[in-house]
């Protein structure tokens, strides 16, 4: 395991974000969705960065929706799998609800993703529907959905595991 430092993203990191996406999904999110977010620091989408010695491994992407919290994005470096980072990751963007009083978690993954499906059923994710060619590939996606904070997941335990 990597302990890695996470802290909120800004401009700066915009080229290290699009790189990791990039290598992390085959269908990316257009560059200038993140240059708008980041560019403009929208109160309400908020960004996590992943730091392994001082390197972006990683990040996430969330935002409130009512007492909900929405996971839009997910990516780690490929060479920095298998080395929980993401669950760092998860870890902070559920701290990030409970700031702003979410209650649950929501997000979605393709059902073909075995290895996030996964790891988001050890955080308590339970699947609440199939998105039928919810992806602009066609393919199918879960949604999925966690209480806050994660039930029986203490960060303590997650990190050791």
């Amino acid at each position: 395991m990597l302990l890695v430092d996470i802290e909120f993203c800004d401009f700066h990191d915009l080229d290290d974000i699009y790189s990791i996406e990039k290598e992390a999904h085959l269908n990316p999110w257009p560059y200038d969705v993140f240059e708008t977010d980041l560019k403009y620091r929208s109160s309400s989408i908020f960004y996590l960065g992943a730091r392994w010695r001082g390197k972006l491994c990683g990040f996430g992407v969330c935002r409130r929706e009512g007492r909900a919290l929405k996971i839009m994005n997910l990516a780690v470096l490929p060479e920095f799998r298998r080395h929980k980072v993401a669950s760092q990751l998860l870890l902070a963007l559920g701290e990030v609800g409970l700031e702003l009083t979410c209650r649950k978690v929501l997000l979605e993954v393709r059902v073909t993703n075995r290895p996030a499906i996964t790891l988001y059923e050890q955080f308590g994710f339970k699947k609440l529907r199939v998105l039928s060619r919810y992806y602009e590939d066609g393919e199918d996606a879960y949604l999925m959905t966690s209480p806050l904070p994660f039930p029986g997941v203490k960060a303590e335990e997650s990190v050791d595991t």
